[in-house]
């Protein structure tokens, strides 16, 4: 016997979807979900492992999930990154730039998206979705959540945990001989990397774009915090082995707080 969910929609919720970044609003409502068909993002990487890149759903799958990261500041563009309680995934290639928003919870009906892993970081691709705008659904706006609080050594020691996680680093600041640059190349066109170290010695880089709105800013010369989207890529060398770059993307510079003295 097929497990069916019943889904409440609340009118107020309804009405909000209609003016806010999901712009189309179940229509008409869905009431009643296959349960055997709603993911979570540990189901995806599950699938995976299993079946490898380029797998596309062709069934009407669900998952539900938070918005961490959307491209508001142009750090990313038409993607976003989205967490539930079990893991932190990369939303790429939407249908058009400011679809979504940080804190909105969505559904996301994953028919014809494609499961992809991109050097390390776990991606769901719409590229073959004509318009996305129809299958990300706002359930409810502005409820954020918490990054959580961790070390570098922490993230290097469990990176398929933090993989696409939203996360708050303690004790950090950017390597002295970057702290003379600015965040990327304001008016450039491409993807800088800033490298960051921790006060217990481990590194890792801050992946800004050129496009960012913040791009042209230049970097605290401070140790503090920062939160972001964590993510790693890793390449394959020609004998065999493998080198893995750690890098966090940069929500708002606003979550960047290097006022205290450096560490080194």
């Amino acid at each position: 016997m097929k497990k069916i969910i019943s889904i409440i929609v609340p009118m107020f919720f309804a009405a909000v979807a209609l003016v806010c970044s999901c712009e189309k609003p179940d229509v008409p409502a869905i009431t009643e979900l296959d349960k055997d068909h709603i993911l979570t993002v540990s189901d995806i990487y599950k699938m995976w492992a299993d079946s490898g890149d380029y797998y596309q759903f062709k069934d009407d799958y669900m998952l539900f999930g938070t918005i961490t990261m959307d491209d508001s500041h142009d750090n990313i563009y038409k993607e976003a990154y989205l967490q539930d309680s079990t893991g932190g995934i990369n939303i790429y290639k939407l249908s058009k730039a400011g679809m979504v928003k940080v804190g909105d919870r969505v559904r996301m009906n994953l028919k014809g998206s494609q499961v992809v892993n991109y050097n390390g970081k776990m991606e769901l691709t719409f590229v073959d979705v004509e318009d996305a705008t129809l299958q990300v659904i706002l359930q409810e706006p502005n409820v954020p959540i918490t990054p959580e609080e961790v070390t570098m050594a922490q993230v290097i020691e469990n990176p398929a945990y933090y993989d696409c996680r939203l996360v708050k680093l303690n004790n950090v600041q950017f390597a002295a001989s970057d702290t003379s640059m600015t965040y990327a190349v304001e008016h450039g066109s491409a993807t800088q990397n800033r490298n960051m170290t921790s006060c217990d010695g481990n590194t890792l880089v801050a992946r800004n774009s050129d496009y960012a709105d913040f791009a042209g800013q230049p970097l605290p010369k401070g140790s503090g915090s920062v939160v972001g989207i964590m993510t790693r890529y890793i390449r394959s060398g020609s004998n065999g082995t493998t080198t893995t770059t750690y890098q966090i993307i940069i929500r708002s510079t606003d979550e960047v707080n290097m006022e205290n003295e450096r560490c080194d």
